[in-house]
């Protein structure tokens, strides 16, 4: 277990101290590398990022805790206005919808309609298939619940 800590921290030693090299090639072209060229070169110093101490950790992660929680309290009160809608949405359209179903069965059987007048007369076939359609999608719109 030692000897894994002493290598991490060699690394992070090597990492944090390393030099980058810079020269132009025939070209004119600048290139970089980490080992000294023989030709003319410049060094430049590469500084580790500061590192994050106990306490900026220890923020970070209560700031973290508190947009996660943030987040999640949203998601329930927004899934809780979308259920209590649907509900509402449910009530509302219940008898409507039952009203419907049960027009939607009596249209498969016969029937008459009845004039403003009082009068009766019998359905054709394109007025049923007419009425079907328009209550199914009567029936689409306000019933998937």
């Amino acid at each position: 277990m030692r000897l894994i800590g002493g290598i991490i921290l060699s690394l992070t030693v090597m990492s944090a101290s390393a030099e980058i090299y810079r020269w132009k090639d025939a070209n004119g072209n600048w290139q970089f590398g980490d080992k000294a060229p023989k030709e003319q070169h410049d060094t430049l110093d590469v500084k580790a990022p500061p590192k994050i101490g106990q306490e900026d950790a220890r923020d970070i992660h209560a700031r973290t805790q508190r947009l996660l929680e943030s987040q999640r309290t949203q998601a329930r009160e927004k899934a809780q206005a979308e259920e209590a809608a649907r509900r509402q949405h449910q009530e509302r359209f219940a008898k409507p919808c039952a009203e419907a179903q049960d027009r939607l069965k009596m249209l498969k059987g016969p029937f008459e309609y009845i004039e403003e007048d009082g009068s009766r007369r019998g359905a054709t076939a394109d007025e049923v298939a007419a009425d079907q359609k328009k209550t199914r999608k009567w029936i689409d719109e306000h019933c998937d619940f």
